[in-house]
C-alpha cells in the first residue's frame, strides 16, 4: 500500500481530487440552480462542462457536517410559461420525445459505467478511479436533471391540448422508461453501499481480529469521517498496518456518503416527477370539468331555447283560437240581429 497509510489520516485517495465534499454543481436543488431549471418554453441547450472542486478523502468526509440538498421547486416555479404560449406542432413534439430519449439511452450507458468503476474501487482503490467516479456521477446527475426538466416541458404542453391523447401517451411511456432508469440506478447504488460496508467490516476484523460481530456491523455503520471515532479506534492498534486499514476504511466510508447523496438526489428527482404528474393531472382535470360545464350549459340552453319555441307556437295556436272564437261570437249576433230585424219590418 502507499506510504501514505503510514499516517492514520491516510488512504488511497489522499491526492487532490474532485470530490462531493466540495459545492456540487447540482446539489443546490433541481430547478433552481442547475443550468436547466429555466424557462421550458425555450430549446434545452446541452448541459456544460462540469467544474469539479478539490476534496480529500483523508478529511473527515463533509457529508456528515452540514449540507444537503435543497428542497425542491415548487409547483408555482415549474408552472410558470410565457402568457399565450402556443402547443407544440406534432413534428416539434416528436423531435423534443427523440432528444430526451437519447439522453435516457445514454444514463443506460452511464450507469453501466458507474457499476464498472465501483467494482474497480472495491477490488483496488485508487485516486485515479475516485476521480472518475467523481466525474461520471456528477455528469449523470446533471443529465438526469436535464431529462426531467425536459418530460416537464413535454407534460405542460401536452396539457395544453387535453383532448389531445397522442402527446399525453407518447409523456407517460417517456416517464415510464425514465423512472425505470433511475430505479436501475437506485439499486446499482444500494447493492454498492452494501458491498462497501461488507468491505470495511472484513478490514475493521484485520485490526480487531476479536471482534464480535455485534462489533463488526457496528463499525461498518460508523460515521468515519468524526476524528473521535477515528482516533478511539487507531488507540486499540498503533501498528502501521493499523493506520493503514484504518485509512482505508475511512475512504470506504466517504465512498458510502457519496452514494447516500447520490440516493438522495434520485429521490429528490421521484419527488419532483410525481409533483408534476399530480400538478399536471389536476391541471387536465380542470379543463375537462370547464368543457363538461361549457357543454352542460349548452344543453340547458338548448333545451330553454326548445320550451321558448313551443310557448310561442302555443302561443300563436292562442291567438288564432281566439280570433276565430271573436269571429264566430260576431257572425252569430249579426245573425241574430238580422233575424231580428227582419221580424220587426214584417
Amino acid at each position: 500500500m502507499s506510504q501514505n497509510y503510514q499516517q492514520y489520516g491516510g488512504n488511497p485517495y489522499g491526492q487532490a481530487e474532485a470530490g462531493y465534499g466540495q459545492a456540487s454543481p447540482y446539489g443546490g436543488g433541481y430547478g433552481q440552480s442547475n443550468p436547466y431549471g429555466g424557462g421550458y418554453d425555450e430549446q434545452l441547450n446541452p448541459p456544460p462542462q462540469l467544474q469539479q472542486g478539490d476534496s480529500n478523502y483523508s478529511q473527515p468526509s463533509q457529508y456528515s457536517q452540514a449540507g444537503g440538498l435543497s428542497q425542491p421547486a415548487t409547483n408555482t416555479q415549474y408552472a410558470q410559461e410565457q402568457p399565450g404560449a402556443k402547443p407544440l406542432s406534432q413534428q416539434d413534439f416528436l423531435s423534443r420525445i427523440d432528444g430526451t430519449k437519447q439522453r435516457i439511452g445514454q444514463l443506460t450507458s452511464d450507469i453501466q459505467t458507474i457499476s464498472t468503476v465501483h467494482q474497480r474501487l472495491l477490488s483496488s482503490p485508487d485516486n485515479r478511479s475516485s476521480s472518475e467516479l467523481e466525474s461520471i456521477v456528477s455528469q449523470t446527475q446533471i443529465r438526469n436533471t436535464q431529462i426531467k426538466d425536459e418530460i416537464k416541458f413535454l407534460e405542460k404542453d401536452a396539457a395544453r391540448e387535453p383532448n389531445n391523447s397522442f402527446k399525453r401517451t407518447q409523456v407517460e411511456a417517456l416517464k415510464r422508461t425514465f423512472k425505470s432508469q433511475l430505479e436501475d440506478f437506485q439499486r446499482e447504488e444500494a447493492d454498492y453501499s452494501k458491498r462497501y460496508r461488507e468491505a470495511i467490516g472484513r478490514q475493521y476484523r484485520i485490526i480487531n481480529p476479536e471482534a464480535t460481530d455485534a462489533e463488526v456491523q457496528e463499525a461498518a455503520n460508523a460515521d468515519w469521517g468524526d476524528e473521535g471515532i477515528f482516533t478511539q479506534a487507531l488507540k486499540s492498534n498503533r501498528s502501521g498496518q493499523a493506520s493503514s486499514v484504518l485509512g482505508a476504511v475511512r475512504a470506504r466510508h466517504n465512498d458510502i456518503q457519496r452514494i447516500e447523496k447520490t440516493m438522495s438526489e434520485l429521490a429528490l428527482l421521484f419527488q419532483q416527477l410525481n409533483e408534476q404528474v399530480v400538478y399536471q393531472e389536476a391541471q387536465v382535470t380542470q379543463v375537462e370539468n370547464q368543457t363538461i360545464q361549457v357543454t352542460d350549459d349548452a344543453k340547458h340552453a338548448n333545451q330553454q331555447l326548445d320550451e321558448g319555441i313551443k310557448s310561442a307556437r302555443r302561443a300563436r295556436k292562442l291567438k288564432w283560437w281566439t280570433l276565430a272564437v271573436v269571429v264566430l261570437i260576431l257572425a252569430i249576433i249579426a245573425l241574430v240581429l238580422g233575424i231580428y230585424f227582419g221580424v220587426v219590418k214584417k
